[in-house]
C-alpha cells in the first residue's frame, strides 16, 4: 500500500505541474514537466468581464524498466474550471479535478500498485489587484512559489501579498497544506505524514530588484512540521531556508540563472540509545545554468548547468524526515518542498549529489521543439545513498543518463509531448544494477 501510495502521489506531482510555472530553458529551474502539461487557454479567455468556464482533458502514459521490475501506467487528468470577475481587478477561479491512474503492468517491486481514482478541489483562490497593478493579494488554495521554485512550489491553502515598486518588488506567503486530500498531498516525509497528511505550515518571502536587464533577489522560507508526535519516535522536521539568486540576459543571445541556499532547522535521529534525539541541520544546495541562444535557423540553443544539494553520511533516504544514526553531529543533508528536475530516468532529489548537465534545443518547425539532455551524477559523501536509498556502494561515481524530448503545440487549444530518459548506473551501484529506462507521452486539450 504505501509504495502505491508514493508512487501515485509522484505521478500525481508531476501531473499537478498543469498550471505551475515554468521556463523551458531552465531544465533545473522547476520541473521539465510543467511545460509538458501547461495549456495554453485562447487569448480571450480571461480578457473580458464576467464568467469563464471550460474543461482539461490531458492523458498521460509512463513506463518505467528497471531492476526492481517495470511498471507502465496511465494517467487521465479532468479538469473543469471557471472564473468570475467580482469588481474592478478582482476574481475568483475554481478548479475541480479528478485524476484516475490506470496500470497496465505491475511487476517486480511494482506488482502491488494497482489502478486508483482521485477527485479533488485543485484550486480555489481570490485575487485582487489595485487599479496600477502595483499591488495584488491573493487567498486561498492556490500554487505558492519561493525563488526559483526550488525550497517551495506546490499547492497550499493560504495567503499572498505583492508589492511591485520601480526599484524593488517584495512577496509575502503563508500556506498551510494539512488540508490538502491526503492521497494528494505531495510534503509527506513519514508514515505519519502518509497516514494522516502531511500537516506543514510555511512561511516566507522575496526581495527582489531589476537592473540592466538583471534580476537579483533575497528569499526566506520556514516550515514548520504540525504533525502529532509519538513520544518515543518523533519524526518532525523543522527546516528553515535563506538564499539569494540572479538571473539575467547579456549580449541578448546569452542568458544565465543562479540560485543559492543555506538550510538551517532541526531533524531527529532514529536508532539511538536516547529516543527522540535532535540534531541541528546545516546543509546547502545551488542550482545554475547558462544557456545562448544562436541566431540562425531552426532557433538552436546550447545548455550547461550545474546542480548540488549537500549530503549527509547518516542519512539513508532524501525521502523521510529522519537519519539513521549521527548522534551528536549536523545533519547536512538537503532537503526541500519544491520542484527540481535532473533525470528523467534516474530523478535524483538534489541531495547528496552533483549534478553536471550539457543539452541543446532546436525548432524544427513553428511550435515544436526538440531537445537533448546528458547529465552526469556525483556523490558530495561517497559514503552516504541518494533518493530513498540506493547507490549505497562507498564510491563517489553515481552515473550518467540522457534525455531526450519533444514539445509540440498544434493548435491554441491542443499540444503533445514526449520525455525519454536512460539512466546507466555508476560504480556507487552493485555491478549487476541494469540500466533504466522512461518513458512519458501525454496530450493537453482544452475545451
Amino acid at each position: 500500500m504505501k509504495i502505491k501510495f508514493i508512487l501515485f502521489i509522484l505521478i500525481i506531482t508531476v501531473s499537478s505541474a498543469l498550471f505551475a510555472q515554468s521556463d523551458e530553458d531552465r531544465f533545473f529551474y522547476g520541473s521539465d514537466t510543467d511545460t509538458d502539461l501547461k495549456v495554453n487557454l485562447p487569448d480571450y479567455s480571461f480578457s473580458t468581464k464576467g464568467i469563464q468556464y471550460g474543461a482539461i482533458v490531458s492523458p498521460i502514459y509512463l513506463y518505467e524498466d528497471n531492476d526492481g521490475g517495470k511498471l507502465g501506467s496511465y494517467i487521465i487528468n479532468t479538469s473543469v474550471w471557471a472564473k468570475t470577475y467580482l469588481w474592478s481587478n478582482s476574481f475568483f477561479y475554481i478548479r475541480g479535478k479528478d485524476s484516475y491512474m490506470g496500470i497496465t503492468t505491475n511487476d517486480g517491486s511494482y506488482s502491488s500498485v494497482e489502478s486508483d481514482n482521485i477527485l479533488d478541489l485543485d484550486l480555489a483562490y481570490l485575487s485582487s489587484s489595485t487599479g496600477s497593478g502595483t499591488f495584488n493579494i491573493s487567498l486561498g488554495r492556490k500554487y505558492y512559489s519561493i525563488g526559483s521554485g526550488l525550497v517551495l512550489n506546490g499547492r497550499g491553502d493560504g495567503g499572498e501579498a505583492s508589492l511591485f515598486g520601480s526599484t524593488f518588488s517584495v512577496k509575502l506567503l503563508g500556506m498551510y497544506s494539512g488540508l490538502l486530500k491526503k492521497d494528494n498531498n505531495p510534503y509527506g516525509l513519514s508514515d505519519k505524514d502518509i497516514t494522516d497528511g502531511a500537516k506543514r505550515a510555511f512561511s516566507g518571502g522575496t526581495l527582489t530588484t531589476a537592473f540592466y536587464n538583471q534580476k537579483l533577489y533575497l528569499l526566506g522560507l520556514a516550515q514548520f512540521d504540525m504533525a502529532d508526535q509519538t513520544t518515543d519516535a518523533e519524526t518532525k522536521y523543522d527546516s528553515q531556508y535563506y538564499g539569494a539568486g540572479l538571473e539575467g540576459v547579456v549580449f541578448n543571445d546569452f542568458s544565465y540563472f543562479a540560485e543559492f541556499v543555506y538550510e538551517t532547522g532541526t531533524s531527529y535521529v532514529t536508532n539511538t540509545s536516547a529516543p527522540n534525539e535532535e540534531s541541528d541541520i546545516a546543509a546547502y544546495a545551488v542550482n545554475s545554468g547558462i544557456s545562448y541562444y544562436i541566431p540562425v535557423a531552426l532557433n538552436p540553443t546550447l545548455i550547461l548547468q550545474y546542480a548540488y544539494g549537500s549530503g549527509d553520511k547518516y542519512r539513508t533516504s532524501y525521502s523521510t524526515s529522519n537519519r539513521s544514526s549521527g548522534s551528536g553531529e549536523e545533519d547536512t543533508g538537503f532537503m526541500y518542498f519544491g520542484t527540481f528536475s535532473g533525470g528523467y530516468a534516474l530523478k535524483p532529489a538534489l541531495g547528496n549529489i552533483h549534478i553536471f548537465r550539457a543539452g541543446f534545443s532546436f525548432t524544427p518547425i513553428s511550435k515544436m521543439s526538440i531537445g537533448a539532455k546528458y547529465d552526469y551524477y556525483m556523490k558530495d559523501k561517497k559514503e552516504a545513498a541518494i533518493n530513498s536509498g540506493e547507490a549505497v556502494l562507498p564510491e563517489a561515481f553515481i552515473g550518467q543518463g540522457v534525455d531526450v524530448s519533444l514539445r509540440w503545440q498544434m493548435f491554441y487549444d491542443l499540444s503533445m509531448y514526449v520525455n525519454y530518459g536512460l539512466f546507466l548506473p555508476g560504480d556507487a551501484y552493485d555491478s549487476s544494477t541494469g540500466e533504466r529506462t522512461f518513458v512519458m507521452a501525454g496530450v493537453n486539450l482544452s475545451i
